[in-house]
Protein backbone atom coordinates (compact mmCIF):
# COMPACT_ATOMS: atom_id res chain seq x y z
CA UNK A 1 0.00 0.00 0.00
CA UNK A 2 1.37 3.40 -0.57
CA UNK A 3 1.94 5.98 1.61
CA UNK A 4 -0.60 7.66 0.15
CA UNK A 5 -3.51 5.23 0.50
CA UNK A 6 -2.41 4.93 3.61
CA UNK A 7 -2.97 8.28 4.75
CA UNK A 8 -6.44 8.16 3.13
CA UNK A 9 -7.36 5.24 4.97
CA UNK A 10 -6.51 6.87 7.99
CA UNK A 11 -8.34 10.30 7.23
CA UNK A 12 -11.33 8.17 6.42
CA UNK A 13 -11.52 6.47 9.84
CA UNK A 14 -10.78 9.94 11.32
CA UNK A 15 -13.69 11.50 9.57
CA UNK A 16 -15.65 8.33 10.69
CA UNK A 17 -14.78 8.58 14.12
CA UNK A 18 -15.16 12.21 14.80
CA UNK A 19 -18.92 12.36 12.96
CA UNK A 20 -19.74 9.58 14.64
CA UNK A 21 -22.97 9.75 17.18
CA UNK A 22 -24.47 6.92 19.27
CA UNK A 23 -27.81 6.28 18.64
CA UNK A 24 -29.61 4.85 21.71
CA UNK A 25 -33.77 3.68 21.55
CA UNK A 26 -36.08 5.67 23.54
CA UNK A 27 -37.27 2.67 26.30
CA UNK A 28 -39.52 3.50 28.95
CA UNK A 29 -38.45 3.85 32.41
CA UNK A 30 -38.79 1.08 35.14
CA UNK A 31 -38.38 2.99 37.81
CA UNK A 32 -41.15 5.96 36.95
CA UNK A 33 -43.41 2.89 35.55
CA UNK A 34 -43.32 1.26 38.78
CA UNK A 35 -44.15 4.75 40.50
CA UNK A 36 -46.97 4.56 38.53
CA UNK A 37 -48.16 1.48 38.35
CA UNK A 38 -47.41 0.19 42.40
CA UNK A 39 -47.54 3.07 44.51
CA UNK A 40 -51.43 3.43 44.88
CA UNK A 41 -50.74 4.19 48.45
CA UNK A 42 -47.42 5.91 49.65
CA UNK A 43 -44.66 4.04 50.96
CA UNK A 44 -42.96 4.79 54.39
CA UNK A 45 -39.89 3.25 55.12
CA UNK A 46 -38.39 4.40 58.22
CA UNK A 47 -34.95 4.15 59.87
CA UNK A 48 -34.02 0.80 61.60
CA UNK A 49 -32.63 3.35 64.92
CA UNK A 50 -35.75 4.92 65.68
CA UNK A 51 -37.33 3.86 69.06
CA UNK A 52 -41.29 2.99 69.16
CA UNK A 53 -42.04 6.53 70.26
CA UNK A 54 -39.54 7.63 67.57
CA UNK A 55 -41.21 5.56 64.70
CA UNK A 56 -44.78 7.30 66.09
CA UNK A 57 -43.18 10.37 66.09
CA UNK A 58 -41.93 10.33 62.39
CA UNK A 59 -45.03 8.59 61.36
CA UNK A 60 -46.83 11.49 62.08
CA UNK A 61 -44.29 14.07 60.47
CA UNK A 62 -44.86 11.83 57.43
CA UNK A 63 -48.42 12.23 57.34
CA UNK A 64 -49.38 8.67 57.92
CA UNK A 65 -52.98 7.82 57.95
CA UNK A 66 -53.48 4.85 59.80
CA UNK A 67 -56.89 4.17 58.38
CA UNK A 68 -55.76 4.06 54.91
CA UNK A 69 -52.12 3.43 54.68
CA UNK A 70 -51.16 -0.06 55.10
CA UNK A 71 -47.55 0.39 53.23
CA UNK A 72 -44.56 0.81 56.23
CA UNK A 73 -40.91 -0.62 55.81
CA UNK A 74 -38.01 -0.93 58.53
CA UNK A 75 -34.48 -0.16 56.70
CA UNK A 76 -32.48 -2.48 58.36
CA UNK A 77 -28.60 -2.22 58.55
CA UNK A 78 -28.02 -5.68 56.61
CA UNK A 79 -30.47 -4.43 53.79
CA UNK A 80 -28.71 -1.04 53.97
CA UNK A 81 -25.46 -2.80 53.57
CA UNK A 82 -26.39 -4.95 50.77
CA UNK A 83 -27.97 -1.73 49.14
CA UNK A 84 -24.69 0.84 49.87
CA UNK A 85 -22.35 -1.89 48.93
CA UNK A 86 -20.74 -1.90 52.68
CA UNK A 87 -19.59 -4.06 55.57
CA UNK A 88 -22.82 -4.79 57.63
CA UNK A 89 -22.10 -2.93 61.10
CA UNK A 90 -25.15 -3.78 63.23
CA UNK A 91 -23.89 -0.20 65.10
CA UNK A 92 -24.98 1.59 62.40
CA UNK A 93 -27.36 4.60 63.32
CA UNK A 94 -30.30 5.37 60.63
CA UNK A 95 -32.56 7.57 61.37
CA UNK A 96 -33.66 9.60 58.82
CA UNK A 97 -36.89 8.24 56.74
CA UNK A 98 -38.95 8.68 53.44
CA UNK A 99 -42.44 9.01 51.83
CA UNK A 100 -42.56 8.52 48.59
CA UNK A 101 -46.15 8.92 46.62
CA UNK A 102 -46.94 8.96 42.96
CA UNK A 103 -48.09 12.08 41.41
CA UNK A 104 -49.39 12.80 37.74
CA UNK A 105 -47.55 12.62 34.99
CA UNK A 106 -48.07 16.38 34.41
CA UNK A 107 -46.43 17.10 37.88
CA UNK A 108 -42.84 17.52 38.72
CA UNK A 109 -40.46 15.95 41.48
CA UNK A 110 -41.00 17.18 44.33
CA UNK A 111 -39.29 16.90 47.60
CA UNK A 112 -39.74 18.17 51.13
CA UNK A 113 -37.65 17.90 54.20
CA UNK A 114 -40.42 18.43 57.18
CA UNK A 115 -37.47 18.59 60.02
CA UNK A 116 -34.93 20.71 58.33
CA UNK A 117 -33.25 21.21 61.61
CA UNK A 118 -32.72 17.73 61.66
CA UNK A 119 -31.38 17.17 58.30
CA UNK A 120 -27.85 18.79 58.49
CA UNK A 121 -25.83 18.04 55.53
CA UNK A 122 -28.29 17.05 52.71
CA UNK A 123 -30.92 19.93 51.26
CA UNK A 124 -33.84 19.49 49.55
CA UNK A 125 -32.33 20.26 45.79
CA UNK A 126 -29.70 17.86 46.50
CA UNK A 127 -32.20 15.04 46.88
CA UNK A 128 -34.11 16.27 44.17
CA UNK A 129 -30.85 16.21 41.56
CA UNK A 130 -29.97 12.39 42.72
CA UNK A 131 -33.22 11.25 42.46
CA UNK A 132 -33.48 12.43 39.01
CA UNK A 133 -30.38 10.60 38.59
CA UNK A 134 -31.91 7.40 40.14
CA UNK A 135 -34.49 7.52 37.37
CA UNK A 136 -37.43 9.44 38.78
CA UNK A 137 -39.18 11.71 37.35
CA UNK A 138 -42.81 12.58 38.59
CA UNK A 139 -43.14 11.46 42.38
CA UNK A 140 -43.36 13.52 45.88
CA UNK A 141 -40.64 12.45 48.24
CA UNK A 142 -41.02 13.18 51.84
CA UNK A 143 -37.96 12.97 54.56
CA UNK A 144 -38.19 13.53 58.40
CA UNK A 145 -35.71 12.72 61.47
CA UNK A 146 -36.78 12.83 64.84
CA UNK A 147 -32.77 13.80 65.75
CA UNK A 148 -30.22 15.63 63.92
CA UNK A 149 -28.95 13.59 61.67
CA UNK A 150 -26.30 14.07 58.06
CA UNK A 151 -29.74 12.67 56.12
CA UNK A 152 -27.63 10.50 53.48
CA UNK A 153 -29.74 7.03 54.58
CA UNK A 154 -32.66 8.66 53.55
CA UNK A 155 -31.34 7.93 50.08
CA UNK A 156 -31.07 4.06 50.93
CA UNK A 157 -34.54 4.44 51.78
CA UNK A 158 -35.58 5.40 48.52
CA UNK A 159 -33.82 2.25 46.30
CA UNK A 160 -34.95 -0.04 49.17
CA UNK A 161 -38.32 1.24 48.68
CA UNK A 162 -38.65 0.96 45.12
CA UNK A 163 -36.57 -2.37 44.63
CA UNK A 164 -39.23 -4.05 47.38
CA UNK A 165 -42.01 -2.39 45.04
CA UNK A 166 -40.49 -4.37 42.16
CA UNK A 167 -38.52 -1.71 40.29
CA UNK A 168 -35.23 -2.47 38.64
CA UNK A 169 -33.26 0.06 39.94
CA UNK A 170 -29.53 -0.91 38.44
CA UNK A 171 -26.27 -0.73 40.70
CA UNK A 172 -25.17 1.77 38.10
CA UNK A 173 -28.06 4.05 38.95
CA UNK A 174 -27.96 3.67 42.40
CA UNK A 175 -23.84 4.06 42.55
CA UNK A 176 -24.18 7.34 40.82
CA UNK A 177 -27.03 8.68 42.79
CA UNK A 178 -24.74 8.11 46.09
CA UNK A 179 -21.79 9.39 43.97
CA UNK A 180 -23.65 12.70 43.26
CA UNK A 181 -25.42 13.18 46.77
CA UNK A 182 -21.86 12.54 48.76
CA UNK A 183 -20.34 14.99 46.06
CA UNK A 184 -22.87 17.61 46.94
CA UNK A 185 -23.39 17.17 50.44
CA UNK A 186 -19.46 17.37 51.20
CA UNK A 187 -19.22 20.42 49.03
CA UNK A 188 -22.05 22.48 50.93
CA UNK A 189 -20.72 21.19 53.49
CA UNK A 190 -17.31 22.35 53.22
CA UNK A 191 -18.43 25.37 51.91
CA UNK A 192 -20.91 27.22 54.18
CA UNK A 193 -20.10 30.79 54.79
CA UNK A 194 -17.34 30.76 52.01
CA UNK A 195 -17.83 34.31 49.93
CA UNK A 196 -18.94 33.40 46.53
CA UNK A 197 -20.74 29.65 47.16
CA UNK A 198 -24.25 29.03 46.86
CA UNK A 199 -26.19 25.90 47.32
CA UNK A 200 -28.66 27.09 45.18
CA UNK A 201 -26.02 27.87 42.51
CA UNK A 202 -24.67 24.84 43.12
CA UNK A 203 -27.77 22.89 42.29
CA UNK A 204 -28.32 24.52 38.99
CA UNK A 205 -24.69 24.43 37.57
CA UNK A 206 -25.52 20.95 37.95
CA UNK A 207 -28.51 20.51 36.06
CA UNK A 208 -26.77 22.08 33.17
CA UNK A 209 -23.50 19.64 33.52
CA UNK A 210 -25.79 16.99 33.42
CA UNK A 211 -27.95 18.29 30.58
CA UNK A 212 -25.05 18.66 28.80
CA UNK A 213 -23.70 15.18 29.42
CA UNK A 214 -26.95 14.08 28.23
CA UNK A 215 -26.68 15.65 24.66
CA UNK A 216 -22.76 14.66 24.24
CA UNK A 217 -23.64 10.95 25.50
CA UNK A 218 -20.54 8.63 25.92
CA UNK A 219 -18.39 9.93 23.42
CA UNK A 220 -17.18 12.58 26.09
CA UNK A 221 -13.79 11.96 26.97
CA UNK A 222 -12.47 13.36 30.26
CA UNK A 223 -10.83 16.56 29.24
CA UNK A 224 -14.26 17.85 27.56
CA UNK A 225 -15.87 17.01 30.59
CA UNK A 226 -13.63 18.72 33.24
CA UNK A 227 -14.09 21.89 30.55
CA UNK A 228 -17.70 21.64 30.38
CA UNK A 229 -17.70 21.24 34.17
CA UNK A 230 -15.40 24.39 34.70
CA UNK A 231 -17.21 26.60 31.94
CA UNK A 232 -20.49 26.03 33.92
CA UNK A 233 -18.95 26.59 37.22
CA UNK A 234 -17.58 29.71 36.04
CA UNK A 235 -20.77 30.70 34.53
CA UNK A 236 -22.32 30.83 38.03
CA UNK A 237 -19.22 32.66 39.84
CA UNK A 238 -18.22 29.22 41.91
CA UNK A 239 -15.50 28.47 39.69
CA UNK A 240 -13.23 30.40 42.03
CA UNK A 241 -14.65 29.51 45.52
CA UNK A 242 -14.02 25.79 44.75
CA UNK A 243 -11.12 24.08 45.56
CA UNK A 244 -9.49 21.87 42.79
CA UNK A 245 -10.50 18.34 44.24
CA UNK A 246 -13.92 19.93 44.62
CA UNK A 247 -14.34 20.00 41.23
CA UNK A 248 -12.57 16.95 40.75
CA UNK A 249 -15.15 15.18 42.64
CA UNK A 250 -17.78 16.77 40.00
CA UNK A 251 -15.95 16.36 36.71
CA UNK A 252 -15.66 12.30 38.28
CA UNK A 253 -19.03 12.10 38.75
CA UNK A 254 -20.41 13.89 35.78
CA UNK A 255 -17.76 11.77 33.61
CA UNK A 256 -19.61 8.14 34.94
CA UNK A 257 -22.61 9.78 34.16
CA UNK A 258 -21.98 10.52 30.69
CA UNK A 259 -21.02 6.33 30.26
CA UNK A 260 -24.42 5.38 32.25
CA UNK A 261 -27.56 4.31 30.34
CA UNK A 262 -29.05 7.18 33.24
CA UNK A 263 -28.93 9.91 30.70
CA UNK A 264 -31.02 8.22 27.66
CA UNK A 265 -34.36 8.07 30.04
CA UNK A 266 -36.97 9.59 27.82
CA UNK A 267 -37.48 12.02 30.63
CA UNK A 268 -33.93 12.84 31.75
CA UNK A 269 -33.54 16.30 30.54
CA UNK A 270 -37.12 17.47 31.00
CA UNK A 271 -36.70 16.87 34.43
CA UNK A 272 -33.87 18.49 34.84
CA UNK A 273 -35.30 21.40 33.18
CA UNK A 274 -37.94 21.55 35.65
CA UNK A 275 -35.58 21.12 38.71
CA UNK A 276 -33.48 23.97 37.63
CA UNK A 277 -36.75 26.19 36.82
CA UNK A 278 -38.13 26.11 40.30
CA UNK A 279 -34.84 26.72 41.63
CA UNK A 280 -34.57 29.86 40.06
CA UNK A 281 -37.91 30.55 40.67
CA UNK A 282 -37.17 30.01 44.51
CA UNK A 283 -34.06 31.80 44.51
CA UNK A 284 -34.34 34.56 41.65
CA UNK A 285 -32.82 37.38 43.42
CA UNK A 286 -29.52 35.28 43.35
CA UNK A 287 -29.27 34.25 39.95
CA UNK A 288 -29.55 38.05 38.91
CA UNK A 289 -27.05 38.94 36.24
CA UNK A 290 -26.26 35.68 35.49
CA UNK A 291 -26.30 33.53 32.28
CA UNK A 292 -29.51 31.54 33.03
CA UNK A 293 -29.59 30.20 28.93
CA UNK A 294 -25.62 29.14 29.64
CA UNK A 295 -24.92 26.44 26.87
CA UNK A 296 -22.25 24.17 28.19
CA UNK A 297 -21.67 22.04 25.34
CA UNK A 298 -20.32 25.05 23.59
CA UNK A 299 -17.12 23.58 25.56
CA UNK A 300 -17.49 20.46 23.41
CA UNK A 301 -18.51 22.00 20.10
CA UNK A 302 -15.36 24.26 20.24
CA UNK A 303 -13.38 20.70 20.43
CA UNK A 304 -15.11 19.33 17.83
CA UNK A 305 -14.56 22.26 15.77
CA UNK A 306 -10.92 21.51 16.19
CA UNK A 307 -11.05 18.07 14.85
CA UNK A 308 -13.09 19.62 11.59
CA UNK A 309 -10.08 21.90 11.29
CA UNK A 310 -7.70 18.77 11.26
CA UNK A 311 -10.42 17.21 8.40
CA UNK A 312 -10.38 20.08 6.79
CA UNK A 313 -6.54 20.13 6.42
CA UNK A 314 -6.12 16.53 5.35
CA UNK A 315 -8.77 17.27 2.76
CA UNK A 316 -6.21 20.57 0.96
CA UNK A 317 -3.79 18.64 1.65
CA UNK A 318 -4.80 15.83 -0.95
CA UNK A 319 -6.58 18.04 -3.40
Amino acid sequence: MTLRKLVTCVALLFASLVSLTPVFASSSNSVQKVIDESYVQPDYVLGYSLSEEQRSQTLDLLGYKADTDTNVKTLDTSSYAKIMNVADDPSLQLYSSVKIQKLGSRETLDVQIVTPENITKVTRDMYRNAAITLGIEHAKITVAAPIAVTGESALAGIYYSLEEKGAAVSEESKNLAQEELGALSDINEQNKGKEGYDADKLNVALTDIKSAVADSGDSLTKDQVRKIVEDTLKNYGLKSSMTENQITLIVNFAFNLSKSKVIHNAGFKSTLNSLKDSIVAKAKSTFKGFNLNFDANKAVESGKGFFARIWQWLVSLFS
